[in-house]
């Protein structure tokens, strides 16, 4: 089996193990990202030399800084972005950026058969564009005193509105490598 093979399946198999845990628990543990992590950058060393570590890294740092609005927003999750850097950590700079936006396509997709599925599509509309009345009103900032504003708060909303973005992630890799290429 070819080290591309392998490098493949691993990334497929953490991916697959963070979405199974995310669907079950809303939560993806960070052991599993450590793992995803240092197999990255073992992959990127092996092919690389010494400066696959370096490669890693950036790979692993640019979804955290690309993605960490989304966070303050509560509109992405922790452990969505630490997935991210796993794929960056695998496989660099450029392909996480790429597959950030193939996810989020995906996500939205997800995203509609949601709302379609839980007839809440209008619903939640009118919570985004009151959402966007908070934060216009407020002089384009997205802070209310000195408090960040989410657009999702889980102890208000419960988790019928949660789409859980793992999986919108781990497609995201299959699409890339089986269909895109």
């Amino acid at each position: 089996m070819k080290l591309i093979s392998i490098k493949l399946v691993c990334l497929v198999f953490l991916l697959s193990l963070a979405a199974y845990k995310d669907l079950a628990s809303y939560k993806i543990k960070n052991q599993l990202i450590y793992l995803g992590l240092l197999l990255g950058i073992l992959f990127c060393t092996y092919e690389n030399g010494w400066t696959g570590i370096l490669l890693g890294i950036s790979g692993a740092i640019v979804p955290i800084l690309i993605l960490f609005p989304l966070f303050l927003f509560k509109v992405l999750g922790a452990g969505d972005i630490k997935l991210f850097s796993v794929v960056g950590c695998f496989y660099g700079v450029t392909y996480v950026t790429h597959l950030i936006w193939i996810a989020f396509i995906i996500a939205a997709v997800i995203s509609a058969i949601h709302l379609i599925k839980h007839k809440n599509m209008f619903f939640r509309l009118q919570v985004l564009v009151n959402y966007i009345q908070t934060i216009s009103k407020n002089k384009v900032s997205s802070r209310v005193g000195k408090k960040i504003v989410p657009y999702y708060d889980i102890k208000k909303d419960g988790y019928e509105g949660v789409i859980h973005f793992s999986p919108a992630i781990l497609l995201a890799v299959l699409t890339v490598t089986f269909i895109l290429n």
